[in-house]
């Protein structure tokens, strides 16, 4: 099964969505670009692929903030 970790990362005043390396989207603020980030792992797991959502922290080391199958869609936080 293809695992797609979709990435949240900061950069300057906007956030970027990414999967792959390829940004897909950039949003003005954090919460939009992981809602956004959450919705496209949500659909690829829905689709039968291992999905979880990354985020980029201050210091640029992702952690994990969703998985498909292990936390709730919609988020409730």
């Amino acid at each position: 099964m293809a695992q797609n970790e979709y990435h949240v990362i900061p950069q300057g005043d906007r956030w970027t969505v990414t999967l792959h390396g390829v940004a897909l989207a950039v949003f003005a603020d954090m919460k939009a670009a992981l809602n956004r980030a959450i919705d496209a792992a949500h659909q690829a797991g829905m689709a039968g692929h291992d999905a979880q959502v990354l985020i980029a922290d201050t210091a640029q080391d992702p952690r994990t903030k969703w998985i498909f199958g292990l936390h709730p869609y919609p988020p409730t936080a």
